[in-house]
């Protein structure tokens, strides 16, 4: 067997914390792969050709979601939809909602230890399957979003400790925000101006503040949305439409236990494809990761990638 590779995001926030997490989890790797800090996408290109070229069929990958996000959009290019290898989500950024779904053991090196120790024995992994959504045609991930998530999420990542309690704060905020009239509300949850359409399909809104689609139930903090992920082969889970911030406040216990919203507001079915036409360009989020703005969004049920569980 060729051995497993294994990518360390530098600049993801546990990383950080944790400079000697490269030199760590080679150390558990030894002579059975290759483990390399990737801090620039260029990096992280030439690494996974580099790891194509050595026939490796496992990628750990050290960061958090967003790390995933690229590490995955970049093996696309590398080893096509169809043959892509199998994943290990180690720890190590802001946002963990992949490894924390998959399970296993918190450290990373406790994990890809546990991972190799399985390499070294010749067993098969478990895996566990999880559905992609390809993103304007080139960014492959699970939950994709524009809008109050991604405003949600720049005012999360200013954060001085960004983490489950932080975002329950902005949460919190928000509400009190709300009820006072303030500013923060009307800043994380701006009106998006464009036309949408779901399979070909028009909705019937000229504005939007909330666009978020899902190939999982999950979001994280508890709140699973998306019930309707999983439902349907071929198809992901949309939520989109100009809910205003008290109709989506008041349907939180209702997003926190899997159920529908029930607002007129807001498209709430699965889809095979979603375009969005915004008036202006917008920033969008693919897994936690924010990307620069642009005209349009595409968002189409893509392949699924491999897991290996703990």
């Amino acid at each position: 067997m060729p051995g497993i590779g294994v990518i360390v995001n530098p600049r993801a926030s546990g990383n950080r914390a944790h400079p000697e997490i490269t030199s760590h989890l080679a150390a558990v790797v030894g002579a059975d792969g290759e483990v390399v800090a990737t801090p620039d996408l260029e990096s992280l290109e030439q690494t996974l050709h580099r790891f194509h070229a050595r026939g490796f069929k496992v990628l750990a990958v050290s960061g958090g979601d967003g790390s995933l996000c690229h590490a995955i959009s970049g093996a696309v290019r590398v080893w096509g939809e169809d043959h892509l290898p199998e994943f290990v989500a180690l720890r190590g950024g802001t946002i963990n909602n992949v490894s924390r779904s998959i399970g296993g053991p918190v450290r990373p090196e406790a994990f890809l230890g546990k991972v190799m120790s399985g390499y070294r024995a010749r067993r098969e992994f478990v895996t566990s399957a999880r559905p992609l959504l390809r993103v304007n045609g080139t960014i492959y991930g699970s939950i994709v979003g524009a809008g109050l998530i991604t405003h949600f999420l720049e005012e999360y990542y200013e954060g001085s400790n960004p983490g489950p309690a932080s975002a329950a704060a902005i949460l919190v905020r928000c509400g009190i925000s709300w009820l006072r009239g303030g500013k923060l509300i009307e800043r994380i949850v701006p009106k998006i101006g464009g036309k949408a359409e779901c399979d070909g399909e028009a909705l019937p809104w000229n504005h939007y503040t909330l666009v978020l689609a899902s190939s999982v139930k999950h979001i994280g903090l508890g709140v699973k949305p998306f019930y309707l992920s999983g439902r349907k082969q071929g198809y992901f889970h949309v939520l989109a439409g100009p809910a205003t911030p008290g109709q989506l406040f008041s349907r939180l216990p209702r997003f926190r236990r899997g159920f529908p919203a029930g607002l007129d507001t807001l498209y709430d079915n699965i889809a095979r494809s979603v375009r969005i036409e915004f008036d202006e360009p917008q920033s969008f989020t693919v897994d936690g990761e924010l990307f620069p703005s642009v005209p349009v969004l595409s968002i189409e049920a893509g392949p699924a990638v491999r897991f290996v569980r703990g």
